[in-house]
C-alpha cells in the first residue's frame, strides 16, 4: 500500500497527464481564446523546460511540438518511480 504523501504525488501526475492530453485535444479545436489561456497558463510552467531542451538538440522542428508527448512520457516514468519506491 502506498503512504499517503505517495498516493497525493500519483493524483497530481494524473491530473498533469489530463491537463495534458486536455492541451494536445484544444489545440487542435477552435475553442474561445480565454480558456485556451487559462489552459497555456497552468501548462506552460511544466512544458517550457521540455521545449527549451528541444531548441537546442537534434529534435528542433518547427512543424510539430513534440513537448507534450515528451512530458507526458517523462510523468509517466515518474509515475512509475512512485510505484516502484512504494
Amino acid at each position: 500500500m502506498m503512504s499517503f504523501a505517495a498516493e497525493v504525488l500519483f493524483t497530481f501526475f494524473i491530473f498533469l497527464e489530463l491537463l495534458i492530453y486536455l492541451y494536445i485535444l484544444t489545440s487542435w479545436l477552435p475553442l474561445s481564446y480565454g480558456f485556451k489561456n487559462k489552459l497555456n497558463t497552468l501548462i506552460n510552467p511544466i512544458l517550457e523546460p521540455i521545449r527549451y531542451i528541444l531548441k537546442r538538440s537534434i529534435f528542433n522542428t518547427p512543424i510539430i511540438d513534440l513537448s507534450p508527448v515528451i512530458g507526458l512520457v517523462i510523468i509517466t516514468f515518474i509515475q512509475q518511480m512512485i510505484i516502484l519506491l512504494k
